[in-house]
C-alpha cells in the first residue's frame, strides 16, 4: 500500500512538470543559430558597406526573452550618431558603414526576463580586403616611380602586384616596400623607370580568412619622355624672342617715319615763307 501511494506521488509530479510550460521551462530548452558566412564563426563585412549580424531562435521566440549585443565585454546599444553608425534592435545589429575599426568578435546573447542567461553564439567578424590604386598616374622616364596600393582589411592581407598580365616579383628593378600602416609590399617601386614600364598595373589582396584573392582596379601609368618637360620651356622663350622681335622691327620703322615727317615738315615751303616775311621787314624800313 505504502509502495502505490509513493508511485502516486511521483507521477503526480511528473505530470505536473510535463504540464508546466512556463517561460522558465521553454527558455532553457532555447538555442540560438547565427547566420555566418562560414561555419567556424565567421562573418565577412565589406569596406564601407552594411554589415548585418542576426541571431534567431529555434522555434516560437516568447515575448520575454531579452536580447543583448556584446563587442568583446562591452555591450553595444544603438549609438547616437546621426545617421546611426550601429543599429540594435533585439536579435539584429546592423553596422551601417563597416570599416577597419568594427572587426573584432561579437556576441548576441540570450536572457530569461529574471536576467538569467540562455543561450549565445559568437560571431568572429573579419574585414574583407579592400584594395584600391589611381586610374592613372603619369612618371617621367629615368626618374623613380612609387605606385601605393590603399589596403584595408583584418586580418592583414597580404599583398601582391601584376603588371598587365605578369605577376611582379623583387630584382634590380623592382622593389616593394611597406606602407604608413606597415602593410608589407603596398608599395611598388620602379627605378628607374622606363618606357617598357607603360601599362596597366593591379594590386591584389588576400588574408587567412578570404582566401580568393581580391583586386584592385586598374591604374594605367604614362610615361613621359624625360625631355618632354624641355620642350614646353623652349616653345616659351621661342615665343618671346618672337614677340620681341616683332616690337623691336615695329619701334623701328615707327621711328624712322616720325623721322622722315619731321624733314618734310623743314621743306623749301617753309623756308619761302620764312624768306618773304624778312623782305616785307626791310621794305618797311
Amino acid at each position: 500500500m505504502c509502495w502505490n501511494s509513493l508511485s502516486v506521488v511521483v507521477y503526480s509530479v511528473v505530470f505536473c512538470a510535463l504540464l508546466d510550460f512556463g517561460p522558465s521551462r521553454v527558455l532553457a530548452q532555447a538555442t540560438i543559430k547565427a547566420n555566418y558566412d562560414y561555419g567556424d564563426n565567421h562573418k565577412i563585412g565589406e569596406y564601407k558597406s552594411k554589415l548585418t549580424l542576426i541571431c534567431n531562435i529555434d522555434g516560437t521566440q516568447d515575448p520575454e526573452y531579452i536580447w543583448k549585443w556584446f563587442k568583446g565585454d562591452n555591450q553595444i546599444t544603438t549609438d547616437s550618431e546621426d545617421p546611426h553608425h550601429v543599429d540594435v534592435s533585439g536579435n539584429t545589429l546592423v553596422v551601417n558603414r563597416f570599416v577597419e575599426n568594427d572587426a573584432g568578435q561579437y556576441t548576441c546573447s540570450l536572457f530569461s526576463s529574471k536576467n538569467s542567461p540562455i543561450d549565445k553564439k559568437v560571431f568572429n567578424v573579419v574585414l574583407k580586403p579592400y584594395m584600391k590604386l589611381p586610374k592613372t598616374a603619369t612618371f617621367i622616364e629615368g626618374e623613380k616611380m612609387e605606385l601605393e596600393c590603399i589596403v584595408y582589411g583584418v586580418p592583414t592581407p597580404e599583398v601582391s602586384w601584376k603588371f598587365e598580365n605578369t605577376t611582379l616579383v623583387p630584382s634590380e628593378h623592382i622593389k616593394f616596400l611597406p606602407n604608413k600602416k606597415n602593410i608589407t609590399n603596398a608599395i611598388l617601386v620602379l627605378d628607374p623607370i622606363t618606357m617598357k614600364d607603360r601599362g596597366n598595373f593591379i594590386c591584389s589582396g588576400k588574408n587567412s580568412v578570404v582566401y580568393e584573392p581580391v583586386h584592385s582596379g586598374a591604374s594605367y601609368v604614362r610615361i613621359k619622355d624625360k625631355m618632354a618637360a624641355l620642350w614646353p620651356f623652349l616653345g616659351i622663350c621661342a615665343e618671346v624672342i618672337v614677340l620681341c622681335l616683332v616690337i623691336f622691327i615695329y619701334e623701328k620703322k615707327r621711328n624712322k617715319a616720325e623721322f622722315e615727317e619731321s624733314d618734310t615738315d623743314q621743306g623749301p615751303e617753309t623756308n619761302n615763307a620764312n624768306d618773304h616775311s624778312g623782305g616785307d621787314v626791310r621794305h618797311r624800313k
